[in-house]
């Protein structure tokens, strides 16, 4: 762990920022038959990881290997290339049929939010506040440790998405102001188990929140304002899932308690009936998070804390102007084809 610590600081992340494009490919897809896989396979990405530990390969656009990590050496063997290695190959990628894609994309018509999530921390006097280093006593007398996990406490983003019948659904038919309105089940269930879970959202250690574990999801719509160009509604809702939170129990580090989380849900979103479309949707999720993390071998990991804490999630509407929008839910493809994101998905 020493040696992936001291590689993540400051001057190596501004030098892969301007030298370099980082990609992170999902084993499965490189197996995959498909013309995606036959692309990565091409590049020798199959073969080149990035793990827990920091192992990770540079490789040319024409597939050579530069070394194992990102590094000026790295960017000196990449300049001596000769010019055809150091562009991409000179065959055209031809545009995939429709059967032919392996990772999905948004649901045709569909939303698509962006989630953001982020460690905080609770003054004295309540306020809330983003989390840094010295909020967490397994970091504690341990400065290499917190150069490195200072990165995680960084704000995280990735990609919620509806269906054009879900969001449609959202929308009254006959909108008056103070009507409340039940959000389908499914799309608060949805929220819980994939993206309002803090350990999966920052850390990658953690999967999907398994459906048995949801206690409470619920959401509800309340309109607020209602004219012929706009209609104006708030959110509203409460999401639980883990543990039931027991003080005695939410120790570290290894406590007894399993992790849980609870938030209320409040939001406002604003939909343009000339043209159709939301164009404000926007969520906040400020809530409390308890018990055990658990890395990858059932330890507990440095940004777990005793007690209930605070961990904040915010959504809003992608505007789809960059290519991260199509990003598919927790990165993986694979959330969305066989882990039941869709209610008619596995």
């Amino acid at each position: 762990m020493t040696r992936a610590v001291t590689f993540w600081n400051d001057q190596t992340i501004s030098l892969i920022k301007e030298n370099f494009v980082a990609a992170s490919v999902p084993t499965w897809l490189c197996r995959t038959d498909s013309p995606e896989g036959e692309f990565l396979r091409r590049a020798n990405i199959h073969k080149q990881w990035v793990t827990s530990s920091g192992y990770m390969s540079c490789l040319s656009a024409g597939g050579s290997m530069l070394g194992k990590r990102p590094s000026v050496e790295v960017l000196e063997q990449f300049h001596s290339l000769p010019d055809a290695e150091r562009q991409p190959p000179a065959s055209q990628i031809p545009v995939l049929k429709a059967e032919q894609v392996v990772i999905p994309s948004p649901p045709q018509g569909g939303l698509v939010l962006r989630v953001h999530a982020r460690f905080l921390a609770r003054e004295a006097n309540g306020q809330l506040r983003h989390a840094t280093v010295t909020d967490f006593p397994l970091m504690a007398d341990k400065p290499d440790v917190q150069r490195s996990w200072s990165k995680f406490l960084q704000p995280n983003t990735e990609y919620m998405w509806l269906t054009r019948d879900e969001w449609r659904a959202l929308v009254p038919s006959d909108p008056r102001k103070g009507e409340r309105r039940d959000v389908d089940a499914a799309i608060a269930e949805r929220m819980a188990r994939f993206h309002l879970t803090p350990q999966r959202a920052t850390t990658s250690e953690g999967g999907i929140t398994r459906r048995q574990s949801v206690k409470e999801a619920r959401m509800a719509l309340v309109v607020k304002e209602n004219s012929a160009k706009h209609i104006h509604m708030e959110l509203e809702g409460f999401i639980h899932w883990g543990s039931d939170y027991d003080a005695s129990k939410a120790t570290t580090p290894n406590g007894p308690l399993a992790q849980g989380y609870e938030t209320p849900i409040h939001g406002w979103l604003e939909y343009d009936r000339e043209k159709e479309k939301f164009t404000r949707f926007q969520i906040v999720a400020p809530g409390d998070v308890w018990g055990r993390w658990g890395d990858a071998n059932g330890k507990s990991m440095y940004v777990e804390r005793p007690g209930r804490n605070p961990f904040g999630f915010a959504l809003e509407l992608a505007t789809g102007n960059s290519p991260s929008d199509r990003i598919p839910p927790g990165g993986n493809g694979h959330y969305v084809q066989a882990t039941g994101y869709f209610p008619d998905s596995k």
